[in-house]
């Protein structure tokens, strides 16, 4: 006969504080991406930093998302999900998406001209790619979904939208981030 089942609601000995590991982990600078999908037939986009390429062959990328979320759920159904990668002038696009609680149908931020598009567009946006779900690995409270790249497109040149220390800087000028690349270059040179 099995044990009884006991529900174990104190933290697992060991493991780093919630408080301190998100701290930690908000030092860490990363690009801002929307995932998109449809929910309720409208399109929906839930701006993420837990984003990362794969493998370029096949091309596969992988997300990961609160399990119990709209966005995770309506992926797990439909198989696809959409990632655009944000401008750094969309900061008013990633604070929707990112808005505790709050809904996020991405109408007044889609690509009107993307019709024909497996996953909804933000438009504006540095790149999108469209994926199909090859692989989902549930960890915690979370799902990572891993996808198939079927389409990409980076219609848009600029710069990104970053993510540091829970605000939105911006990258320094080219000039401004490498001041001193002449001194350095004669200094390899010689």
């Amino acid at each position: 006969m099995p044990p009884a089942l006991k529900l174990i609601t104190d933290p697992i000995p060991g493991l780093a504080p919630i408080p301190e590991f998100t701290e930690a982990m908000s030092a860490l600078a990363s690009g801002v991406v929307i995932v998109t999908s449809r929910v309720d037939d409208r399109p929906w986009g839930l701006t993420v930093t837990s984003f990362a390429s794969v493998s370029a062959d096949p091309p596969t990328v992988l997300v990961s998302l609160r399990s119990a979320g709209a966005t995770a759920r309506s992926i797990a159904v439909a198989r696809w999900f959409g990632v655009s990668i944000l401008a750094e002038e969309q900061l008013a696009v990633a604070r929707h998406g990112s808005e505790p609680g709050a809904a996020k149908f991405l109408e007044r931020f889609g690509d009107a001209g993307d019709d024909r598009s497996a996953t909804p567009a933000v438009a504006g946006a540095l790149a999108h790619l469209e994926c199909e779900v090859a692989d989902t690995v549930r960890v915690s409270d979370h799902t990572v979904f891993f996808g198939r790249v079927r389409t990409a497109r980076a219609p848009n040149a600029g710069r990104p939208l970053l993510y540091h220390r829970r605000n939105y800087p911006r990258l320094a000028t080219p000039a401004a981030a490498h001041p001193s690349t002449e001194r350095s270059r004669t200094w390899l040179t010689n």
